[in-house]
């Protein structure tokens, strides 16, 4: 088979769409013959050696979706079987088979599109645990989240709608604003124009907002901690700046903020419901309550041109692979 594979760290030429070893599912695995699979920033990490994983030279890729080819000897719960069509996250999905824990492996039904599919495991439940599990949404409560226009951005506008928020957005473009206004957003700032830390405390009558949504880090994690309102929440999910913050511990402390830190990559199996998180979601993404907005499809085999596009921040929702 091919994937796409990383033998040292660096630019996007060391990504290399090549033969190499087919895996072979263990006890608690299935193994998947992938019709598509999502591109996150953490590819891009990963590639540069940011990021965790397995020792290289290694397969990249976190998400996956297809069809079912094989059982380990211990997946015998009667929820997965061959030929079902599934969507997967973890590691070295971007390959044409891939071997996932049947723990973070999810049916669909066939209304759902297999190659967006791909793109939606990681968004999806990056978004439902990012707003529920760890930010504590509740019905009537605003939320900023920034880069609205990203694949978790736009995922995230549409749930905290669903669930009775009043949602803010930051992006970089008219385009992308226009974007998550037609996903529901209430307010969109462009940040390149407008200070969004002045723009909230206008917004809120200076008294900041329950919760925030973070990604960016360096600067922009700093002023959005002042976003925050007294008792609210932020949930920092990403550095994709690369840029350092240095957070006040009065910005903290004094209106008893909360900083919460998130990673769908490191969190240990079993400390979130994922299959409950996915029984949640299904229905909304079959009503059309919810969907996936992709940016782009590419062959693997083109991967450096994805993960270009991605670093440019000019994705508006998601780009996925194709084998």
């Amino acid at each position: 088979m091919k994937s796409l594979r990383i033998e040292e760290y660096g630019g996007v030429d060391v990504l290399q769409w090549k033969e190499s070893p087919q895996p072979q599912p263990g006890p608690h695995q299935v193994l998947i013959k992938v019709d598509a699979a999502g591109v996150n920033y953490a590819d891009i990490m990963r590639r540069q050696g940011n990021y965790p994983g397995p020792d290289l030279p290694a397969t990249l890729g976190l998400e996956a979706a297809g069809t079912i080819t094989e059982l380990g000897s211990d997946v015998a719960d009667g929820r997965l079987s061959v030929g079902q069509k599934v969507m997967a996250m973890g590691p070295q999905g971007q390959a044409e088979y891939v071997a996932v824990n049947a723990n973070f492996v999810f049916p669909y039904p066939d209304g759902i599109d297999p190659i967006h599919a791909g793109g939606m495991p990681i968004t999806f439940l990056t978004s439902y645990h990012l707003l529920k599990s760890r930010g504590a949404l509740q019905a009537g409560d605003t939320v900023l989240i920034q880069a609205g226009a990203s694949g978790v951005g736009t995922i995230a506008i549409q749930l905290a709608k669903e669930w009775g928020a009043r949602v803010v957005v930051t992006a970089s473009t008219e385009d992308k604003l226009e974007l998550c206004r037609s996903l529901g957003a209430d307010v969109a700032i462009n940040y390149t124009e407008t200070d969004f830390e002045d723009e909230i405390k206008s917004l809120t009558d200076g008294r900041g907002v329950p919760l925030v949504l973070e990604c960016v880090g360096g600067p922009v994690l700093e002023k959005s901690v002042r976003c925050v309102a007294s008792y609210g929440r932020l949930v920092s999910y990403g550095n994709a700046s690369g840029q350092p913050a240095n957070l006040s511990a009065a910005d903290i402390t004094t209106l008893n903020r909360s900083v919460i830190g998130f990673s769908m990559g490191r969190s240990p199996i079993g400390s979130l419901d994922h299959q409950g998180a996915m029984q949640e979601l299904a229905p909304m993404i079959m009503d059309g309550r919810l969907r996936l907005i992709v940016d782009r499809v590419l062959p693997m085999a083109q991967a450096p041109d994805a993960h270009r596009h991605l670093a440019s921040r000019g994705t508006r929702g998601k780009v996925i692979l194709t084998p």
